[in-house]
């Protein structure tokens, strides 16, 4: 009855250890990195959009050529 109890604990010890639960949180993003998070939200948005200005139209294919 000992043995079994000392087997399923290092059994679970071993699991722990093996990886099965996360090692680090993730971190925090930074402020800059926040920042250009929500920029690359807005802007593909504004793309999703039906009706565009030209204005908006060149931004969307700029911004299509720099995330290809």
């Amino acid at each position: 009855m000992i043995f079994d109890r000392l087997l399923v604990a290092a059994v679970c010890g071993w699991l722990g250890v093996a990886g099965l639960l996360p090692a680090d949180p993730p971190k925090p993003l930074t402020p800059a990195q926040l920042q250009a998070k929500a920029k690359q939200k807005s802007i593909s948005n504004v793309c999703k959009g039906k009706r565009k200005s030209q204005t908006v139209k060149d931004l969307c294919r700029r911004w299509e050529n720099q995330n290809a």
